[in-house]
């Protein structure tokens, strides 16, 4: 399927997310990006738009890729294979600190957040990911044993 990218410059230019835009026509939302940096592709002020809607369509992205995480942490912790499980734990965690980050910089790139803090939401769920992973290492036994 072709990709209509006069209907994708217009959502990007009317303030669509790009990872919105890339689940409604098909392609990565780095794809998107590439191409509005290439053509000069200029978003709407975000606060030019309502902000609540803007807020809203960012939570229930970020809601999304969260819950990719979550599942790779479910099935680590339900693997009846030890170490099987302990690598989708690792890949989880790490997936969840670098969603972290992407978050935390769209937010402030939005005006939804100041600073270089995270969101309470953010820390609650690092919190608890550090809670239930293994530090690396932690199964295996101490050399000479």
């Amino acid at each position: 399927m072709a990709i209509d990218w006069k209907a994708v410059r217009r959502g990007f230019e009317a303030g669509e997310t790009a990872i919105r835009l890339a689940k409604a026509h098909g392609c990565h939302e780095s794809t998107i990006r590439r191409r509005a940096r290439k053509e000069g592709w200029v978003a709407e002020d975000p606060k030019g738009r309502d902000g609540e809607a803007i807020h809203d369509e960012i939570l229930v992205d970020h809601r999304d890729l969260w819950k990719g995480v979550k599942k790779r942490l479910v099935r680590g912790l339900s693997n009846n294979d030890a170490k099987v499980g302990l690598e989708e734990l690792k890949v989880a965690k790490i997936a969840g600190e670098v969603l972290s980050s992407v978050i935390r910089g769209e937010r402030m790139a939005w005006g939804l957040e100041e600073g270089p803090g995270t969101t309470d939401d953010a820390k609650d769920i690092a919190a608890e990911m550090a809670r239930v992973t293994v530090q690396q290492g932690a199964g295996e036994a101490p050399i000479g044993e």
